[in-house]
């Protein structure tokens, strides 16, 4: 296992800026020291923007990303 990063700080850094901070993988590269090709790879495989979009959700909406797409899918299938 990779301890040279610790990963779990760089992510929740990542996760708690915000969706809508615009932070990018690259802000984190450099705020961190890590290569950018490392972080990204890192990030993909962790799936880094998922997380950070179904933390925003939440905090947003006050529900789970799940709970939101179903909101959504019924206000679609009640449009008539």
């Amino acid at each position: 296992m990779n301890r040279k990063y610790d990963w779990n700080a760089v992510e929740q850094f990542f996760i708690d800026s915000g969706y809508e901070s615009r932070v990018s993988l690259k802000d984190v590269s450099e705020r961190f020291n890590i290569p950018y090709q490392t972080v990204r790879r890192y990030a993909a495989a962790h799936k880094w923007h998922s997380k950070r979009y179904r933390v925003w959700i939440e905090k947003e909406h006050g529900m789970s990303f799940e709970e939101h797409l179903q909101v959504l899918y019924e206000e679609a299938m009640n449009r008539n």
